[in-house]
């Protein structure tokens, strides 16, 4: 079937970029480019109306601009149904300049350096999902990648619970259909979450690794475990495994086929980073690294945050320091650490031994062993924060 055409606006001051953008895509036959010698901030209102007629518009800003930010979001109020916002900025453009303009309207925010061979594949993914949306097809459900600063910070603790608020319960304590939550312990040598979850033993990632076959729905839906409350499980291997046995196709064919059938894919990360792990990072709509507030965990933390947010500038990403109450007043610790990461400390998960020992004892998520418990009540609240946050970013693209 012949693919819809598609309109792409090239707004720059610099004609040399706008060649570039063509040359690069020249092969594209069913793309029309058109093209505003022009810094955003100096566009008229006629233009930015006109820009809504576009599907992509790829425009040349720099996220300092105030006028710049104000033209963002004049576009993106404006915009048409599918019209996909693309910002070009310089290669040093930092993590909160990058979300100031994700926060403007921004969809995608590429590197000028892009341009050239490698902006006609990115070109071509949001074309592709610019497709899928206009199709009126169903949403893909959210990934949600937890990693940890440092061996023993908990981040299966918050991937399991995680994993379970979000799958939720009815008012009357009867679970919620299947088929809403994914959990996939990716952490192939030390996976723990099928301990947590009392689970009997699974080596569907060992088989996937040993044989090269890359997984479909059929397979992952024979293979993976339902809880009693609808959470489906892909745990790690019982029996050890390279951590790079898995292939980055296989990793990726796990988590788009989960996606189609899960609201949420919770991602239980291993330490280490691996090759596979960049198809984590393409797919990832929300990163949450667990830590404390030690300077060594922080450092840590801020590598994972720049390794992570290398090739997803936009990436969300949320600070979850474990085993510390929230505090009613931060000290100047945590404020270094809130200054160093760029981001604020906003969830916290007491330390509550008691609860945790009871779940994991038991085999069971916190909210089934001590529902009321102070731990079970924060990681509820991570729960909807991150929903929240996912419902305020999808009202703001429809807009």
């Amino acid at each position: 079937m012949k693919m819809k055409s598609k309109s792409i606006l090239v707004i720059s001051p610099e004609q040399s970029v706008s060649d570039a953008i063509g040359t690069a895509l020249s092969d594209k036959s069913d793309i029309r480019i058109d093209t505003e010698v022009s810094t955003l901030s100096q566009i008229n209102g006629k233009a930015v109306k006109m820009a809504a007629d576009y599907d992509i518009v790829l425009f040349q800003t720099s996220p300092e601009s105030d006028a710049d930010i104000s033209a963002i979001q004049a576009l993106a109020k404006d915009r048409g149904k599918g019209t996909v916002l693309v910002a070009m900025a310089d290669d040093g453009i930092s993590l909160s300049q990058a979300r100031a303009l994700n926060r403007a309207g921004v969809d995608e925010v590429l590197p000028i350096s892009m341009i050239g061979a490698e902006i006609a594949d990115q070109i071509s993914k949001i074309d592709h999902a610019s497709e899928a949306s206009a199709a009126g097809k169903a949403p893909m459900g959210k990934i949600i990648a937890v990693a940890q600063a440092r061996g023993g910070a908990g981040s299966t603790t918050v991937a399991v619970n995680l994993a379970d608020q979000l799958q939720g319960r009815n008012k009357k304590r009867v679970p919620v259909k299947p088929g809403k939550v994914a959990l996939v312990d990716l952490d192939l040598q030390f996976g723990t979450v099928g301990s947590f979850l009392d689970m009997d033993e699974q080596d569907t990632l060992l088989q996937l690794a040993l044989d090269g076959t890359i997984p479909d729905a059929t397979f992952l839906g024979q293979s993976m475990t339902t809880m009693h409350n609808g959470l489906s499980v892909l745990a790690a291997p019982s029996k050890f495994a390279p951590l790079d046995s898995l292939r980055t196709d296989q990793v990726a064919a796990i988590l788009d086929t989960l996606r189609q059938s899960h609201e949420y894919v919770i991602v239980d990360l291993p330490r280490a980073l691996v090759g596979w792990i960049e198809a984590v990072i393409e797919r990832a709509d929300e990163l949450i690294i667990v830590t404390d507030i030690s300077v060594s965990s922080v450092r840590h933390s801020r590598r994972l945050i720049d390794f992570f947010t290398t090739d997803n500038l936009t990436l969300p990403v949320q600070i979850v320091v474990n085993h510390e109450k929230k505090p009613l007043m931060q000290s100047s610790l945590h404020r270094e650490a809130a200054k160093a990461l760029e981001r604020k400390l906003d969830h916290w998960l007491p330390h509550d031994p008691k609860a945790a020992n009871a779940a994991s004892d038991k085999g069971k998520p916190l909210s089934n062993v001590a529902p009321r418990s102070p731990l079970t009540k924060a990681v509820a609240r991570l729960a909807t924060t991150t929903q929240a946050g996912f419902q305020t970013a999808s009202q703001n693209n429809r807009k």
